[in-house]
């Protein structure tokens, strides 16, 4: 699926771990990432495949590069950003799998509607952090 300027390709669904996990790809074009968010549900591991990515979990700001690996803990806020030249490349294992479901309804949702986008964050649990 296409979203945030990103392709996802989805590894493993949460529905083949029976909601353990879920295992998903992110393409992620260069200045490209989510905004401050926390996850009350979930745990995040993120595995840089290709590229440099800023990832801020807490008050920490990490430079990852290919190869390196970080756990975002559940009700810690976090973001990234690919901050290369190119675009990057995050596998990113969620537990449990059920987040990953927010990615397949949120690549149906226009860009300019804000209210669906909202509640779609709240259902999975997910809260934007003020001052990104």
């Amino acid at each position: 699926v296409e979203i945030l300027g990103g392709r996802l390709t989805f590894k493993v669904l949460s529905d083949e771990t029976g909601g353990a996990y879920a295992i998903i790809e992110q393409t992620v074009p260069p200045g490209h990432g989510p905004p401050l968010h926390v996850h009350r549900k979930e745990t995040e591991i993120f595995y840089v495949a290709a590229g440099t990515f800023e990832l801020q979990c807490g008050e920490e700001i990490h430079r990852l590069n290919a190869g390196s690996l970080f756990v975002g803990p559940r009700d810690i806020p976090h973001r990234f950003e690919n901050v290369g030249e190119t675009p990057g490349r995050l596998v990113l294992t969620v537990f449990p799998g059920r987040f990953a479901n927010y990615f397949l309804e949120v690549a149906e949702v226009p860009a300019d509607d804000e209210q669906q986008m909202v509640a779609l964050l709240a259902k999975y649990e997910v809260e934007l952090v003020e001052g990104d």
